[in-house]
């Protein structure tokens, strides 16, 4: 992933009862990030699998594991349309 400005990546949570909670009890799940994901301001939730050829657009929350080769953008992170040949600008690295 490129990480950009301000991505945060939350692997732990606290419990949901309020007694385990003052007690200090929480938990933790594995995020897993693919190969040629771009995102910044984003907050991913933990146990989430974002796998390769994704963007995601700034400000988003990832709370859900997303398909490949999409766009996904808000709160909560949604798809809003698949990458396509379209999308290339004609950049040349040579």
């Amino acid at each position: 992933m490129l990480f950009g400005p301000r991505v945060g990546i939350d692997t732990s949570n606290y419990t949901i009862n309020p007694d385990e909670r003052k007690a200090g009890a929480c938990y933790a799940k594995t995020v897993t990030i693919g190969h040629s994901v771009r995102g910044g301001g984003v907050n991913i939730n933990q146990g989430v699998t974002i796998g390769d050829n994704r963007i995601i657009a700034s400000g988003s929350v990832v709370t859900k594991d997303i398909p490949a080769n999409v766009i996904v953008a808000g709160v909560p992170c949604r798809v809003i349309r698949p990458i396509t040949d379209a999308d290339h600008v004609g950049f040349n690295a040579s």
